[in-house]
């Protein structure tokens, strides 16, 4: 087993220049969610002339894609996620140019390694950053064609995600009767009044939440005179937490805010909802198994697993971990913040290249013992069984 290590590792170095060079390329031509025309297709190129066989536009997803490659049947089959969307006015901001390439690594590397029979499905996973291409690929009926799922992300140390924030976005439109609030003010009613007290109402709300919730609101659209009764106005609401099912009652509470302001105001309201994304199910076995693997390589920067964690941020990402298990591993790549210029300027760096190195080392040594090991591999399925239904 150490020697198919050792191999696999040198096999990643090997295929990192190349697979470098095709993320400085993506990094060059950033695009944003649902536009990754550019990326997509290089990316898929790049696997069709590898070996796999792949599928475009899954989903009704026009940049999306599924990249299969197998060895013999009967074999575990393992899943990776491939992210390649910019930020909007920032271009690569988030490192995601790194994410497919470091998984490509991975991908090569057990192929050239391992002889025992598996089978690779590499998802081309598109617009994470803004409505979130998972989640709609999820209720498409993907990803549960895996038994583990593998997501490779930059961040300021070398570990993993052990759980985030669901998040419900939402837009209010509220709708009112027009007048002159001067002239005859008894026979408007104000959406702007209706929005303003549901601000309130769910300012009161926040007192009455569990510990590490959020509630976020702001005025999408309210122009107008100040003495007009407004007739329309509309906002976005978002709230979060730790778990799927707790958001659920969150978001039936408020819609009762803004019904109620309604029923004071004698106005209506609409609501639009948003792609909601779920909280990452953490899965013990597979951090772990991720864990062991970057110790193992001595990776830059190990934050040592800590269950008592929660990202503040939310991703598509959980929504996949509710119907597969799911590890999602962060590498080292800077010391400043996400969506900041520095992890712009960092993109290109031999900093950037040892991140997406890292990750491919990380992932392919993790999968090549779920490969190798059955008992671990069902393990971590039994973990994750017993997550979902808690």
């Amino acid at each position: 087993m150490e020697a198919i290590k050792q191999s696999l590792l040198q096999a990643a170095e090997q295929h990192a220049g190349e697979l470098f060079s095709l993320a400085c390329n993506i990094f060059d031509h950033p695009e944003i969610g649902g536009e990754e025309v550019y990326a997509s297709a290089l990316l898929i190129k790049y696997l069709e002339e590898k070996g796999f066989s792949v599928e475009k536009g899954i989903a009704g997803l026009d940049t999306s894609f599924r990249a299969v490659w197998e060895q013999g049947t009967g074999g575990p089959s393992i899943g990776f996620l491939l992210e390649y969307d910019a930020l909007r006015g920032m271009g690569h901001a988030c490192g995601h140019h790194l994410q497919g390439p470091a998984c490509i690594v991975a991908a090569l590397a057990l192929i050239e390694n391992c002889t025992d029979p598996f089978k690779l499905v590499l998802y081309g996973t598109p617009d994470e950053e803004i409505s979130g291409g998972k989640i709609v690929m999820e209720k498409a009926g993907y990803f549960r064609d895996v038994d583990v799922m593998f997501s490779c992300h930059t961040g300021s140390g070398t570990g993993v995600a052990t759980t985030n924030r669901a998040l419900a976005p939402t837009r209010v439109y509220f709708h009112g009767t027009p007048s002159h609030a001067s002239g005859a003010p008894e026979k408007g009613r104000s959406a702007l009044d209706a929005m303003m007290l549901a601000f309130h109402g769910l300012e009161i709300m926040r007192e009455h939440v569990k510990d590490g919730s959020r509630i976020h609101y702001t005025i999408l659209d309210a122009t107008g005179a100040a003495n007009i009764v407004h007739e329309s106005a509309s906002a976005h609401i978002t709230l979060r937490c730790h778990d799927r099912r707790y958001l659920e009652d969150m978001v039936h509470r408020m819609e009762n805010v803004v019904k109620g302001a309604c029923l004071m105001t004698d106005t209506t309201a609409e609501f639009e909802y948003r792609n909601v994304y779920w909280n990452l199910v953490p899965n013990r076995p597979l951090q772990n198994a991720v864990m062991d693997a970057a110790n193992e390589i001595g990776a830059e920067k190990i934050r040592q697993l800590d269950c008592s964690v929660v990202s503040g941020g939310s991703t598509d990402v959980g929504n996949v971990s509710w119907v597969v298990p799911t590890v999602m591993i962060y590498t080292y790549y800077d010391d400043a913040a996400a969506h900041t210029v520095e992890w712009l300027n960092a993109g290109k760096t031999e900093k950037a290249r040892a991140s997406m190195l890292s990750g491919g080392k990380i992932m392919g040594l993790a999968a090549l013992r779920l490969i190798k090991d059955k008992q671990y591999l069902e393990e971590v399925k039994r973990e994750h069984r017993i997550a979902i239904n808690e």
